[in-house]
């Protein structure tokens, strides 16, 4: 079961601000208590920016106890002229981490969100890490062997796209990875049903559309968000595997009464093929998908779909709940179907607002679902 967990933030949760609501259930005006003062220590602001330092830390069998740091770093707007800012909140944010853990993981890892540089916008990641993992198979059900592995990956993803319109983008997509296959146990399956097993680099390049009328990037209240895309690995780029990745993803929120009360879809569809690595062959789990999967890699193939739907409630001052539901599956391989053995999810969640007048929240969810899953996910972002 996968746990990330940002330590004091576990306790914040049970901590109000001790007020009633009164007779006409207003809300209480909110006043500083013991967790703001906490978050005043660990926040840095200038005119530029504003940042805050959570220590992190959790437990996984997969990992071990692992510690770490996440700072979040926001962006002040210096174009508040611009009328697409006013009316699509887009911030420049940057969350980078750091963690290691007892059973061997090194992870090092940014995100950086950046928008107004005139009508160029980006999305940058980069991934350093050595992490302790398990192949299943590709789409075997019930797996009959296992294999531990080490993954030593390096990687940098992300998208430079061109504002057409307020809404609707284009532009490129690039991924690149150097993945090596380390520590493997003698499992002969692994070397038998994968390719990859010897690692290698990949650099993408695709073009990427993107039509989005959302209110707010971070935490949409209303709008929609259309992405399409198609990744092309080709040997002329010194790729180990040649393959192409095509995938689209749309997503829609609109409000229940009031913007305490949202519920957003999500849908997505993806395609591979050609000679495709075991390690980027498409997974159903992780934190953004079926939240019940805590292994990504338990369920891979060629092809997946997912639809899911979510309901989130700001409760009072940084805290909310969600309840989420799933379905979906990974299929291509081995004969399958898209619709032979499909996966759902059910679950719910916590809210904890990092950052002061922005809706960037720390999360937490478990989902329970069939085939024995469940998860335990704790991080930051919503999961669409």
């Amino acid at each position: 079961m996968k746990l990330t967990i940002v330590v004091f933030l576990l306790f914040s949760c049970t901590y109000s601000y001790g007020q009633e609501h009164d007779e006409d259930n207003k809300e209480p005006e909110p006043h500083p208590n013991l967790v703001d003062k906490l978050l005043e220590l660990i926040t840095y602001r200038n005119e530029r920016f504003s940042s805050v330092f959570y220590p992190i830390g959790g437990f996984s069998e997969q990992e071990g106890i692992s510690i770490g740091v996440m700072p979040v770093v926001t962006f002040n707007d210096k174009d508040t002229s611009s009328k697409s800012q006013k009316k699509y909140n887009r911030p420049t944010t940057f969350i980078p981490s750091f963690s290691v853990s007892t059973k061997g993981l090194f992870n090092l890892d940014a995100s950086l969100i950046m928008f107004g540089k005139g009508k160029f916008n980006m999305y940058f990641n980069g991934v350093y890490q050595n992490v302790p993992n398990t192949y299943y198979g590709i789409n075997e059900e019930t797996p009959t062997d296992t294999t531990s592995y080490f993954n030593r990956r390096f990687s940098t993803f992300g998208e430079v796209s061109y504002e057409l319109t307020e809404t609707l983008f284009l532009g490129l997509h690039y991924d690149i990875q150097n993945n090596t296959i380390e520590n493997v146990e003698s499992v002969p399956h692994l070397y038998e049903t994968s390719e990859g097993i010897a690692g290698g680099f990949n650099f993408g390049l695709g073009p990427i559309l993107k039509f989005d009328t959302r209110d707010n990037i971070v935490y949409p209240t209303k709008g929609s968000l259309l992405v399409t895309s198609i990744t092309a690995y080709p040997k002329m780029l010194g790729n180990d595997y040649v393959f192409w990745h095509f995938y689209s993803e749309v997503s829609h929120f609109f409000k229940i009464k009031n913007e305490k009360n949202i519920l957003g879809f999500f849908g997505a569809f993806h395609m591979k093929s050609g000679n495709i690595p075991f390690y980027y062959l498409n997974t159903l789990g992780g934190s953004k998908k079926m939240r019940s999967i805590a292994q990504p890699n338990r369920f891979i193939d060629k092809n997946y779909y997912l639809a899911q739907v979510e309901y989130r409630r700001h409760l009072w001052w940084r805290v909310g709940l969600v309840t989420f539901a799933s379905v979906g599956n990974v299929y291509g391989s081995n004969g399958t179907n898209a619709f032979e053995n499909v996966k759902y999810t059910l679950g719910m969640g916590f809210r904890f607002q990092l950052v002061e007048n922005m809706k960037l929240n720390f999360r937490i969810d478990y989902g329970f679902g069939n085939y024995d899953q469940q998860g335990l996910w704790l991080t930051s972002r919503e999961a669409f």
